[in-house]
């Protein structure tokens, strides 16, 4: 008896846990240790190579993604899996947004020429989202010269992101 009340607190707690994680994406959340991110990242690499945000929209995690702080992760980038053609970047910002709007994110920030790559103020973020919880934020940005385009896609902490705005960290 003694034994299995003591796996129903264990799991409780491995539960509560998890819960108080918040979710990065897919199966990253804030502050996991880098090492089991990079194994995260390797068990799930056929799907986490091939993320669609959009119709005809193929994103990728890739080893630069993870970006750590004292071997925590602390933000997650992905980025288009080919390089893009103006036209190609421009549709994938516009179903980006789309997107996650469809998914109840709520644009905090987006620049007046946010859908126009050679428009974007380089010096700002694109496009800002945060997801109905208040727990994440997306930016969505253009990078790229000539003819060759990328789209980022970054997913941060939502009070972790705002202690960094406010200079707190």
């Amino acid at each position: 008896m003694k034994i299995k009340y003591l796996s129903i607190l264990f799991f409780i707690l491995c539960l509560s846990k998890g819960a108080a994680q918040a979710i990065l994406f897919d199966e990253f959340y804030f502050e996991m240790p880098i090492a089991e991110a990079k194994q995260i990242l390797k068990k799930n690499q056929k799907v986490l190579t091939n993320i669609a945000f959009g119709a005809k929209t193929a994103y990728a995690v890739r080893k630069k993604s993870l970006v750590k702080e004292d071997d925590i992760l602390i933000s997650l980038n992905l980025w288009s899996k080919n390089n893009l053609t103006l036209k190609q970047a421009e549709k994938y910002l516009i179903d980006a947004r789309a997107h996650f709007e469809a998914n109840k994110y709520k644009t905090v920030y987006a620049q007046e020429n946010w859908s126009k790559p050679l428009l974007v103020k380089k010096n700002l973020p694109c496009i800002r989202f945060v997801d109905p919880d208040k727990k994440t934020v997306v930016e969505v940005d253009p990078r790229g010269q000539g003819s060759v385009f990328n789209i980022f896609v970054t997913y941060y902490n939502y009070d972790w992101f705002l202690k960094k705005a406010r200079g707190e960290k």
